[in-house]
């Protein structure tokens, strides 16, 4: 046993070695400054149409939407495939956004009308120029799960007052 796990670490010592080796041989983009400054194709389409626009006010529009839709992706720290059908890395415009077979669609439209309704319920609350408003961010933090449990922190001190002893 103490052998095979000796000779597993060898492997993997030997190829990362070797991945490292040949990364280090692969030549470095060409720095062109143009190619920064040009935007990214895939970052630039937006629908001619919307289309299944159940739970999002009807009059959106296709830039308000894409915004929405980025402000979400980065809420969950996810791409487009993880509601849409499409490949990562192919341009936006071969993606079906019109099929919503996938469950994560309706699961969207869920949380949009929660957060709806949240915010609808607690909308005295706070001052008249930053009211208390509920996002996608508010639980999932950029992760695709919703934290459900609170952060370890530094523990509060002990504020409470000792009873005199009788």
């Amino acid at each position: 046993m103490r052998r095979a796990v000796q000779m597993s670490v060898v492997v993997v010592v030997v190829m990362t070695l070797a991945w490292a080796g040949l990364r280090a041989q692969q030549p470095a983009p060409p720095a062109n400054p143009q190619s920064a400054a040009q935007p990214n194709p895939l970052e630039d389409w937006k629908p001619d149409m919307l289309h299944s626009i159940e739970v999002l006010p009807k009059d959106i529009t296709p830039d308000a939407l894409m915004k929405l839709m980025k402000e979400w992706n980065a809420s969950l720290n996810v791409d487009c495939v993880f509601c849409h059908k499409g490949q990562v890395g192919k341009p936006w415009s071969t993606y079906d956004f019109t099929d919503g077979t996938k469950k994560r669609h309706e699961v969207a439209r869920l949380m949009v009308k929660s957060t709806a309704g949240l915010n609808e319920a607690f909308k005295d609350l706070g001052e008249a120029d930053e009211p208390v408003k509920v996002t996608c961010a508010t639980c999932h933090r950029r992760s695709r799960h919703p934290e459900i449990t609170p952060p370890a922190g530094v523990p509060k001190p002990d504020t409470a007052v000792p009873k005199p002893e009788k």
